[in-house]
Formats: structure tokens, C-alpha cells, sequence
């Protein structure tokens, strides 16, 4: 059988894949459900997993952070995700799949069917770690905002920085500020880091869009939009260290 962890903060979909799971007896071995990346990684360091169905966000953290932090990654990855959009290419690489929220039974078939013929085959470290680089080299270059009437599109390479605003983001460019119902946390996955940097615990800058930095105690940089967005002083050095 398979050996499988589902990892996902809300209970529904848990139960979701729990009954897609028993439509398909003697296939899984449900190891354990959890709804934190801490119980996800207390269980993958104590257990061998074959699948780990994993959430993208979780709370206050990610998918992500449960890849990046756990011991073993000798396992197969399908994320579970109500994100259909430009992340999707990415992590289509190297997961093994991604199952759109509200998972569809038929689609959940065909993934498993494809799964059980090659859940034998060794060396998974090396997809976890693909999935990475992959990420890191395939940003993104239009991000979709969701509204009321439909959806907004930005290109990634207009934006000047981002702000976390609770649950939510302010998207800020040259010449308007659009808001997104996706945390900040999303946003640092998402994009380029050597682009990208996060100077602040609410905010995310583009290093191509600085125009002035101002040094000291509380110091901060001036975006070519006129926003000025403050410097975390644990932040400061490695900020510096861009310009080196």
C-alpha cells in the first residue's frame, strides 16, 4: 500500500480526499491528516512516506516551507489547489501532479492511475529538490488578480513592490494600486528572489525599481512610484549585499 500524509489546513478538504481515498480501497495507507506544516514535519521525520498530498497554503506558511524543511523527501508530491494560474506551469515540473480544488473524482483517478505505475521507482530526493530550481527559474510573467467582476492582470515586470495588508496584498506599480486576495507569503514564493526581495516583514520589493535608499536607524528606500517602503534593520545587510 501507499503510505500517505494529506497535508491541509481545512477540514473539508481533508474529507475530500479522505472520501476520494475510499473510493480506491487497498490502494493508500493514511499515515495521518494534518492541518500545520509543524504536525506535517513532525510525522514525514517519524514516518516513510510514499505521497504526500500537500496544500499550498497553510496558515501563516506553505507547501514550500514543509519541502524545504522536512529531513526525508524520498516521497511523491501532489499539490492540492484552489490556484489555477501561473504557478501551476512550475510546479507541474517536478510535483508528480497538482488536483484543482474542488478535487474532481475523475481527475483524482487518473492521477492515482498514473501514480501506481510509477510509485516503485526510486531516487524521489531529486524531484523535491527540481521542484525548487524549477520554481526559482520559472517566474511568472503576468500575475492574474481576481475581482468582483472577474479578473485584473499586472505584468510582473511593471510591479514596484508589494504590501501585505492581513490575508490580503496591495500590488503596487507605477501608476496604481491593485489589491489581491492572496497573503505576502504567496507572492515570495512566487516570485524571483535575485528580482524580488523581501526588505521588510510587509513588504516585498522590486530591486529593479529602488530608486533612493536612505540609511540609518530606521532606514528605508524610495521606489520609483514615490512610495517610500521602510528597511528592516535584521534586513539591512543582506539588502546591502545586493549591491556588492
Amino acid at each position: 500500500m501507499i503510505n500517505t500524509l494529506i497535508v491541509d489546513d481545512e477540514s473539508h478538504c481533508i474529507n475530500r480526499l479522505l472520501h476520494l481515498i475510499d473510493r480506491k480501497p487497498g490502494i493508500f495507507n493514511i499515515v495521518a491528516t494534518c492541518k500545520s506544516v509543524d504536525d506535517a514535519l513532525k510525522v514525514a521525520d517519524n514516518n516513510s512516506l510514499d505521497l504526500v498530498f500537500l496544500d499550498i497554503e497553510i496558515k501563516d506558511k506553505t507547501g514550500f516551507d514543509f519541502l524545504r524543511q522536512v529531513e526525508h523527501t524520498n516521497f511523491k508530491t501532489i499539490f492540492t489547489t484552489a490556484f489555477d494560474n501561473y504557478a501551476i506551469k512550475a510546479f507541474k515540473f517536478s510535483a508528480f501532479d497538482y488536483l484543482m480544488k474542488p478535487i474532481d473524482f475523475d481527475e483524482f483517478n487518473e492521477t492515482i492511475v498514473r501514480l501506481k505505475e510509477e510509485i516503485q521507482s526510486k531516487g524521489h530526493d531529486g524531484h523535491v529538490q527540481q521542484l525548487f530550481e524549477n520554481i526559482e527559474h520559472e517566474q511568472p510573467k503576468l500575475l492574474t488578480i481576481p475581482t468582483v467582476e472577474g479578473f485584473e492582470t499586472v505584468l510582473v515586470a511593471d510591479i514596484v513592490h508589494l504590501e501585505a495588508n492581513g490575508n490580503y496584498t496591495y500590488i503596487h506599480t507605477k501608476d496604481k494600486k491593485q489589491i489581491a486576495n492572496r497573503p505576502i507569503k504567496f507572492y515570495e514564493n512566487l516570485l524571483d528572489g535575485k528580482q524580488f526581495f523581501k526588505c521588510h516583514k510587509s513588504h516585498l520589493i522590486n530591486m529593479e525599481m529602488i530608486k533612493t535608499f536612505y540609511k540609518g536607524k530606521q532606514a528605508y528606500v524610495i521606489m520609483t512610484n514615490g512610495n517610500q517602503v521602510p528597511l528592516a534593520v535584521r534586513r539591512k545587510n543582506r539588502f546591502l549585499g545586493r549591491f556588492n
